[in-house]
Formats: structure tokens, sequence, C-alpha cells
């Protein structure tokens, strides 16, 4: 006999709770580097953070669930189409290694250990987000990889090693099957409009 009602207790690893936060805006969002990379002659983990009244306005804007698979694409787009954003770049420089561990992602860097420090402010202009042309540029021509960075803030720990081989092998498979020759651009004029 089976009873009714089972009840099952999952465990998540500390900091998982993080990543399935409630809907919320996306553009109200900070959004943080769960590894650690270098930073020049330091270690740290970087993270992007609502600068402008307009994004700041929109953190913990929830997300109706009836808003439909794209809704975050949908939202993004109709922002971008009349406004433009900025957000703050902000570095977290490892100050202990033992209780800021490089090895292990899931572990959040205590903030009184070492506090965000901003290091650069990023422009987003108003712009159509999702153009056709873009949508096909970036589905189809270009490739991600962390590992795309400057020697100065190449990523760190067994997370981002395991993926220096598993992103470039996806993408060499998705242009192999498309068809496609990749294409690396190297200035922002290169992009679709």
């Amino acid at each position: 006999m089976v009873p009714d009602r089972c009840a099952v207790q999952r465990f998540s690893p500390a900091g998982l709770e993080t990543l399935a936060a409630a809907n919320h805006h996306i553009l109200g969002e900070t959004f943080h580097s769960m590894a650690a990379l270098r930073y020049g002659d330091h270690v740290a983990k970087v993270s992007a953070a609502p600068r402008s009244a307009n994004v700041k306005g929109l953190t913990g804007r929830p997300v109706e669930k009836k808003a439909g698979g794209s809704a975050l694409r949908d939202l993004v787009v109709d922002f971008f189409a009349h406004n433009s954003a900025e957000y703050d770049i902000r570095a977290q420089l490892c100050t202990d290694i033992d209780r800021m561990p490089v090895e292990d992602a899931s572990v959040l860097w205590p903030e009184e250990l070492s506090p965000h420090e901003v290091v650069a402010v990023l422009h987003l202009p108003a712009q159509d987000a999702y153009s056709d042309a873009r949508r096909r540029y970036a589905d189809d021509v270009l490739s991600f990889s962390p590992w795309h960075a400057l020697e100065a803030h190449r990523p760190l720990g067994s997370i981002m090693r395991s993926r220096r081989a598993t992103y470039p092998a996806s993408s060499d498979f998705r242009h192999r099957f498309n068809g496609i020759e990749p294409q690396e651009p190297s200035d922002i004029k290169e992009l679709p409009a």
C-alpha cells in the first residue's frame, strides 16, 4: 500500500537559494559571478548591480507567473526599446582563503570580510535588444565562454576549469551542426543592429 502523501526533504548546498529566487524583473537584479577569477595580482568575484534609478526601481518587482516562458526576454526588450540603463561593475577581493574559497563556488563570500567595490560603470543605451539579426547572430554565430577573458582576469576554481573544455566543445558542435562559421567580434560595430 502506498501512502496518500509522502514527505520528502531535499537538502541544497549553501548559497543555492540565491540561484533560485522568486521571479523578479531581471533588470533590477544584481548578478554575481559564483566562481572566482584573477583580478590582476588578486583573486575576486565580480558583480553587476543596478545603478541608474530606472533599473533600481525594478529591484524586487515581481513578474507574474502567467506572463509566459519568454516573460523575462520580453521585459528586457520592452525596457530597452525606450530606456538606457547603468550598472555598477563591482569587485569583491578574496581576503581570507579559508572563508572565501576559490575551489568551492557554492560558498558565498562574506560581505563583512570584503565588501563589493565599484570598479566601473556599464552603460547600456536604448536599443532594439532582440532584432531578428541580433537574435540570429547571438544564437548561431557567437560563442560564450568564461575563458573569453584577459589572462589578468582568467577564471579560477574547479567548476571553471571544467568549463574550459566543455564550452568550446558545445560551440564547435553547434557551429558544425548549423553549418555556420563561428566569429568573435573585436568591436561593437560588428554586431548587427
